[in-house]
């Protein structure tokens, strides 16, 4: 093994001083464009190679992430703690190599919220920011002004595509194939001419690219699927309502279209929908719904609900902010879309998946 070339070795090949070499690999500044070229020049020569881990420790390098993320819910659905246990998770693995991570919680249902924390971020000296971009408008105009201040940015859970040099990342699922697989997962078993619906729980569809982008999925599938002539519609209720109404409001759906045979609900709240159909007598139909929360995974395990579409929220989280440390300290290259896993989950392997989240559990 050769010997490990020291600043001192780079200084004396290029003929300036241990403080000018310092300032290059630090980018301090004050280098003249010759002296910088000479060090830079003596680095090759000597295939100089920094260690990034220790020079950000020796110089108490950091690195401040704001992380932007929807408050959770126990009232609606605990969907949201998932990723934000991610989120505390990597912030433990990343603190010791001079990061600090600021997490920043908005009301789902409020842009408004959203706006004004966007705005308090902007006024901070952050470096990055991770972002569940769930309100389109507004996440584009944040990301607007992080490229006015050369602010970096990665997106979880909804993918907003940009093409600015600001935009690092987005860690989530294929919302459109997602949307695609919950056709398919309905399909099984359905009579032919059956109607197969597409809940939205959200009043503002319109402003949420990844229900757009489900619900687009899930079209083309029985598009596609001429043989059995399933008829897919479309309906939206707001999720705030009471509970008679939205009694209310599937019995009409249900009188407006009595081949209704099955329901897929894009967001993981397909646990306020059973209960609704309970009253209903109407057991029959079959469901589709996301996420292992506590709620589905009782429904799930009871024989009311036939499948749930795993996420993986919880890495959605931590693989957000470790992107930033590969991005930052190891200087490697992100890749731009990383889409993950979709699980389904059934009755039968739900335990297995159910072990893994109280391991994640007790590790936060």
């Amino acid at each position: 093994m050769g010997k490990r070339v020291s600043i001192k070795d780079i200084a004396e090949r290029a003929g300036v001083s241990i403080g000018t070499v310092d300032r290059v690999l630090h980018e301090r500044g004050n280098v003249s464009p010759k002296a910088k070229k000479l060090v830079l020049s003596a680095m090759e020569d000597l295939n100089y190679q920094r260690n990034r881990i220790a020079s950000a420790l020796a110089y108490n390098g950091s690195w401040k992430i704001a992380v932007l993320i929807p408050e959770s819910n126990s009232n609606t659905d605990e969907f949201w703690t998932q990723p934000q246990k991610g989120v505390q998770w990597a912030r433990q693995v990343v603190r010791d190599y001079g990061f600090e991570v600021d997490v920043y919680y908005f009301k789902e249902t409020s842009t408004d919220h959203f706006n004004q924390l966007t705005r308090e971020i902007l006024d901070k000296d952050y470096d990055a920011a991770l972002v569940a971009s769930i309100f389109y408008e507004e996440a584009n105009l944040f990301f607007d002004r992080c490229c006015e201040r050369k602010l970096k940015y990665g997106q979880i859970n909804t993918f907003i595509e940009r093409t600015d040099n600001e935009f690092l990342f987005y860690v989530g699922q294929d919302s459109y194939h997602s949307g695609f697989l919950a056709a398919k997962l309905l399909d099984f078993g359905l009579e032919r001419r059956a109607t197969a619906m597409i809940l939205h729980l959200e009043k503002t569809v319109f402003n949420s690219a990844h229900l757009i982008e489900k619900e687009k999925g899930f079209e083309d599938y029985f598009k596609a699927q001429k043989e059995n002539a399933i008829k897919p519609i479309r309906a939206v209720f707001d999720q705030s309502g009471h509970l008679e109404e939205f009694c209310t409001f599937i019995k009409r759906q249900m009188e407006y279209h009595p081949d209704l045979k099955g329901i897929f609900v894009t967001t993981a709240r397909i646990h306020q929908l059973v209960p609704v159909l309970e009253s209903l007598n109407r057991e029959d139909i079959k469901l589709v719904g996301f996420d292992l929360t506590v709620k589905n995974l009782h429904y799930l395990k009871a024989d009311k609900v036939d499948f749930l579409i795993n996420q993986n929220p919880f890495k959605q989280g931590y693989l957000g902010v470790l992107n930033f440390m590969d991005h930052f300290l190891f200087e490697k290259k992100v890749p731009r879309t990383q889409y993950l896993p979709l699980d389904i989950v059934v009755k039968e392997n739900m335990q297995y998946y159910q072990v893994q989240k109280e391991k994640l559990h007790l590790l936060v």
